[in-house]
């Protein structure tokens, strides 16, 4: 195997592949696919006792895996489908989260909006919250006092304008009130989930791309590590396809021949400044086409689109139509057109959807198992909310089925999460825990807090680095007075996590670094000033020169400017215009 690929691998102390006859890498389980599906059964297969290997053609939580509306939600839209079997699984994983996750999971109010004109009416939509509400029964058990959801209520007009400002008032008639949850930092909850699985024994490999399954007899893969170029064999007793809409590509040629073929759908959201509302706002258009208005950390999410795709996954892009979309959308329900100047920037993923005639449907009925040659399966399906309960399944499906593994052990649904901070009676408490904690260091308390929940009980070791070299608790974007009428705030990141990102958590890229490990690039639009902020941290940790730096920090800017003309262009012709 590459020998740039292990030094980087996320594995804990002592931990690694072992070797098969031939001299090639071999493991139990090897797993395709860094995003929450493949990163929740590796996790799985690894608690088991399996040893585990995770591959990710680019980084951990890189594709559709990020580009959410920051939800963890228990799936009130399955009720108007009548699948209740969907919505309880996911009301009793999004509890399971909180659990496990209070720092990074937290609740969140959302709004059901009911215009004059829309569907379903109102009273329709409380006896759905009312159901909702019913089957989510013992939500708050052992859930930290300051974070129980709140029962559900009907919000009248007028206050409902209080609440969300930029509403139409013209034949609005309330909102239905509930609570769901936040996944606040998508990306550092992919991570904490991935950990866990290292911690349990597995190792994770990012730029390593699978190029081919091995010739019969043999069981594994090829990898190609992205960063040198180098390849190697890896021999596994089982294979598990867990790439998503990458899940073709990443069998190759093998593909057909094991029945995987995969339909995508595009989803994209508007990122703005902050509207206003702090609960997220559940409205349908007057064009019929369903948004989410969520507020996170200063900015508002809008969207998602869901549009079907060709092409792959690799080229999703925003596009004039996706933006127009949400601006017809928006605007049918809002005050004021959202304008051009309202919007920081964009995100976009791509769902993966089943093509296939022959498969294994789950208890779950929300992801398959498609079995393939001996010992590969691809799984397509699964999201966030129900990522644990996927990876449990899948991984006792699968052992159940290949009588070549070793035995293994039961593990519990509820499962210890790396760095969690558990063991507090209430979350102010851990935050306040977190902000007495070396005290000389200097930083403020709203720093301190972002580091907390950013990093659980491990932002001790970003104190720690700060505590050996105090020059890297210098914030990476400098905090500016708000302008007359701004609300938010910048980025509380400081350099230490630049140096903790490479030295721990497998970074590798400018990307890796600003959009995956801190809260930076996730609030999209960077600024010059933190991009050369990061940069000298770079440059400095993983020696690169001046080109690649330049490399680098090109190919960031020119994507950020890409993103930038398209939403000029989405904008060239006023709201009015679109309908």
């Amino acid at each position: 195997m590459s020998t740039a690929l292990l030094r980087r691998a996320l594995r804990r102390p002592g931990a690694g592949v072992g070797c098969s006859a031939a001299g090639c890498p071999r493991v139990d389980v090897l797993v395709i696919g860094g995003g929450i599906s493949g990163v929740q059964i590796a996790r799985h297969c690894a608690a088991r006792g399996l040893a585990t290997l995770l591959v990710e053609k680019e980084d951990f939580g890189s594709g559709t895996s990020a580009a959410t509306t920051k939800a963890i939600h228990g799936g009130l839209r399955y009720l108007e489908q009548g699948d209740i079997p969907v919505v309880v699984e996911s009301l009793r994983e999004r509890r399971l989260l909180g659990l496990a996750a209070p720092h990074l999971v937290q609740p969140r109010s959302f709004l059901l909006t009911a215009y004059d004109w829309s569907t379903p009416r109102a009273p329709i939509l409380g006896a759905g919250v009312g159901l909702y509400e019913a089957l989510a029964l013992g939500r708050n058990r052992g859930i930290l006092r300051d974070l129980r959801a709140r029962r559900p209520r009907w919000v009248r007009r007028e206050e409902l304008l209080t609440q969300v400002p930029w509403l139409k008032r013209e034949g609005l008639v309330g909102a239905w009130r509930h609570d769901d949850s936040l996944n606040l930092h998508p990306e550092r909850l992919l991570l904490a989930i991935l950990q866990s699985a290292v911690d349990d024994g597995a190792v994770a490999l990012n730029h390593a791309r699978v190029t081919g399954l091995l010739p019969a007899p043999q069981r594994g893969v090829r990898v190609r590590d992205e960063l040198t170029g180098e390849s190697a064999d890896i021999q596994a007793e089982v294979i598990i396809n867990a790439a998503g809409p990458w899940a073709a590509e990443a069998l190759g040629v093998e593909a057909q021949r094991n029945g995987v073929a995969v339909a995508q759908s595009k989803g994209v959201h508007l990122m703005t400044r902050d509207l206003g509302n702090t609960d997220g706002v559940y409205v349908r258009g007057a064009n019929g086409h369903h948004i989410v208005v969520n507020p996170w950390d200063g900015r508002q999410l809008i969207g998602p689109t869901d549009t079907p795709m060709d092409g792959s996954p690799d080229d999703a892009r925003a596009e004039v139509s996706d933006i127009e979309l949400l601006r017809e959308t928006f605007d049918s329900v809002a005050e004021t057109p959202l304008r051009r100047e309202d919007v920081v920037d964009t995100l976009v993923g791509v769902r993966p959807l089943l093509m296939s005639g022959d498969s294994t449907y789950t208890s779950s009925r929300r992801f398959d198992i498609i079995p393939g040659q001996p010992g590969v399966y691809t799984v397509l399906g699964g999201k966030w909310t129900t990522g644990r309960a996927m990876g449990e399944k899948v991984s006792a499906e699968i052992i159940a089925r290949e009588a070549g593994l070793p035995p293994t052990k039961r593990i519990s649904a509820e499962l210890p999460l790396h760095a969690s901070m558990r063991g507090y009676s209430t979350m102010s408490e851990a935050l306040d825990a977190a902000v007495r904690a070396a005290p000389h260091l200097g930083l403020g308390r709203e720093q301190r807090e972002h580091l907390a929940r950013m990093y659980g009980e491990d932002h001790v070791r970003i104190l720690g680095l700060v505590a050996e070299h105090p020059e890297l608790g210098q914030p990476l974007e400098p905090q500016k007075p708000q302008a007359a009428g701004a609300s938010g705030r910048g980025c509380l990141d400081c350099a230490a996590q630049v140096v903790y990102a490479v030295e721990a958590e497998g970074a590798c890229t400018l990307r890796d670094v600003v959009d995956r490990r801190l809260s930076l690039g996730t609030r999209r639009a960077v600024s010059a000033e933190a991009l050369d902020a990061v940069c000298r941290v770079l440059a400095t940790v993983l020696g690169w020169n001046g080109t690649r730096l330049r490399e680098e920090r090109e190919a960031y800017s020119a994507a950020q400017r890409g993103r930038a003309e398209i939403l000029d262009q989405g904008f060239a012709c006023p709201s009015s215009a679109l309908s």
